[in-house]
């Protein structure tokens, strides 16, 4: 007398059963506790009926020969899901904490805040020679590292500025020029740069009396100075849409061209990048770090 190769009963001489591919024989109930639906498809293994009995008697089975159950795959699936669902919660509060805490650093930055001006002059100093330098010393990343396929990708219709001078300046300092022949009480601004000094050029006239008494505070203690800057201007670049006539004034090398239409999306592939030129600036930002 044979027995089910699920549930290890005996199966009768005259009892109903189903043998699989393997020559193994499943005992009626054991066949009629699986979904009728899957069996009709699935008829190839004593796994394949065990799989979707879903009972503590095909899991038995399964767990005998090393196979995973329906209500194996159903915890897995929970478990999974729970922990996609505590990353997708955790990611949304790590999120949450860098909006507060950037909205936190920018009102205390407002708070702070106490002057901002436009240096004045810059075509006449230094700015150009210091830019010179730290491209030369390739200190900063041009166009921040973004090639041009990047450029049209990431930045299309955006001005990409190659020059970067981001935690480069070491000091930012203000000098009175009483020598100066065309006012008296003009202020000079000072960059460090590599431990080169360079002049930037002057505070704006209307904003001298300011800056001293900020240079007045700065030096008895009262103030605990902050200097931002930013540089502005320069070469960059444009991803734009191409013109319809070639404009043979402007360079273009058609071999550069095809090769970098052949790695473009439907969406870059109408951008050419074209690039350009504008005056320097220098703006800066004073802060007194003593506000709360």
């Amino acid at each position: 007398m044979s027995k089910c190769v699920i549930c290890k009963n005996k199966i009768g001489f005259f009892a109903k059963y189903f043998t699989v591919d393997t020559g193994e024989k499943v005992c009626q109930n054991c066949f009629s506790n699986s979904e009728p639906e899957i069996l009709i498809e699935n008829l190839s293994s004593a796994a394949d009926i065990a799989f979707h009995m879903d009972n503590s008697v095909g899991d038995t089975y399964l767990s005998s020969i090393g196979e995973k159950s329906l209500s194996d795959s159903r915890r897995e699936n929970e478990e999974a899901n729970k922990k996609r669902l505590q990353q997708e919660l955790d990611q949304k509060r790590h999120l949450e904490e860098l909006a507060k805490n950037r909205k936190e650093a920018t009102d205390k930055a407002s708070r702070q805040e106490i002057f901002h001006f436009k240096v004045r002059g810059t075509t006449h100093y230094d700015l150009a020679k210091m830019v010179s330098y730290a491209r030369k010393n390739d200190l900063f990343d041009p166009y921040d590292g973004y090639t041009d396929a990047e450029i049209k990708e990431f930045s299309p219709y955006e001005e990409v500025y190659e020059t970067d001078f981001v935690g480069l300046i070491s000091a930012i300092e203000f000098r009175t020029d009483p020598n100066n022949k065309y006012d008296k009480n003009a202020i000079k601004v000072i960059a460090t740069l590599d431990d080169g000094e360079y002049m930037l050029g002057h505070v704006p006239a209307g904003s001298t009396k300011d800056i001293s008494e900020i240079m007045t505070k700065q030096n008895n203690g009262s103030i605990a100075l902050k200097i931002n800057y930013t540089l502005t201007g320069g070469k960059y670049k444009i991803a734009e849409e191409k013109e319809e006539e070639f404009d043979f004034d402007e360079d273009w090398d058609v071999e550069k061209e095809i090769q970098q239409g052949e790695n473009e999306t439907d969406f870059t592939k109408n951008l050419r990048i074209k690039s350009g030129k504008k005056e320097y600036g220098f703006n800066i930002q004073l802060f007194d770090n003593n506000i709360q």
